[in-house]
């Protein structure tokens, strides 16, 4: 195995959407190493923090990555659009915005003739509706939205040009994310946990479409970061023996999002000292049937290859979610 400090020591991190949910939070754990330089990319100035460099980019823009690339020994590539229903409204933009930069990543690369390391964030909704749980990553995606189907050609382009020893990179298969970070997401249809929580507080009425059922595998915002840094310097060749530079990142825990809900309320009626109900509301018409899917991951491959597992229960990961949040409203 390696040593995070140790391989992470004088290196150039560069990540794309830094200004997101989850790049937010990776940012503020790589600070904790002796790396050279990190790299704030985002497409608006963001709030200064000492020691960063930030740049201004449009990654739809082929000089933008000859930038990124030649001065990056590791890129974090987290930027473009996280929202499925954004994704089913705009289909061109939503292609654009995951396609395009990837592109121009692997032009940048092959005409500097450097081969950066990159992790992308994907997705386990590419997966599709699963019925045998859990999944691993020989499960064969079977993408229902034009958000997955994105996600699948980004992946895919990246394996091509891995291949090609273009780059080194990993598409790390994300589940449903939750936790505290500095930035909350912009899409309106994630960080679902989050608004919850600030609902609870705020005494507003609670719904929960459905029957509330369907099973999640809820993995905390420091587990991911954590997944991300270890991938980042990993032997990429053993990655790529292993699973052709895929892999999960989840729990390996499913529980059904009423309960999840219920533990939120039941978290925030400690300190509010309000007994929250929940309603079950019918589906809306328009909901992609993704949403109604049952879902649980495995990150064994992972684990193997790094050490890495998730350390976060979902009863602590609830419980640092609403401490984070109360003092905005005690």
């Amino acid at each position: 195995m390696y040593h995070l400090k140790t391989e992470l020591n004088n290196k150039v991190i560069c990540i794309t959407g830094a200004g997101g949910y989850i790049g937010s939070a990776l940012i503020d754990r790589l600070k904790n190493y002796s790396v050279k330089k990190i790299i704030r990319v985002s497409r608006k100035k963001l709030t200064h923090k000492e020691n960063l460099d930030d740049w201004i980019l449009d990654l739809n823009k082929f000089d933008s990555w000859l930038k990124i690339v030649e001065q990056s020994d590791i890129i974090f590539h987290l930027a473009g659009n996280t929202s499925i229903r954004f994704a089913e409204q705009n289909p061109k933009n939503s292609l654009t915005s995951e396609v395009l930069p990837i592109n121009n990543l692997v032009r940048a690369s092959r005409q500097l003739q450097l081969i950066p390391r990159v992790i992308y964030t994907s997705t386990a909704t590419i997966y599709g509706l699963t019925k045998d749980l859990p999944i691993s990553e020989s499960f064969p995606p079977a993408p229902v939205t034009c958000y997955d189907s994105n996600k699948l050609y980004a992946e895919k382009q990246l394996e091509i040009a891995s291949m090609a020893n273009t780059i080194n990179a990993v598409s790390l298969r994300l589940a449903n994310v939750y936790g505290p970070s500095s930035n909350e997401s912009s899409a309106f249809d994630r960080g679902i946990l989050s608004k919850i929580v600030k609902m609870s507080f705020e005494s507003k009425e609670i719904s929960l479409y459905g029957s509330g059922k369907y099973i999640r595998d809820y993995i905390y915002i420091d587990d991911v970061v954590k997944a991300l840094i270890s991938v980042s310097v990993v032997n990429y060749s053993v990655i790529w023996q292993n699973s052709k530079a895929v892999l999960n990142v989840s729990s390996g825990r499913g529980v059904q999002i009423k309960t999840v809900f219920n533990l939120i309320t039941k978290e925030v009626g400690k300190i509010t000292g309000e007994n929250l109900k929940i309603k079950n509301i019918p589906w809306p018409n328009e909901v992609s049937e993704i949403e109604k899917r049952n879902f649980i991951g495995s990150a064994e491959l992972l684990k193997s290859l790094t050490g890495w597992a998730a350390k976060t229960s979902l009863e602590e990961g609830i419980k640092s979610l609403v401490d984070y949040y109360t003092k905005d409203y005690l």
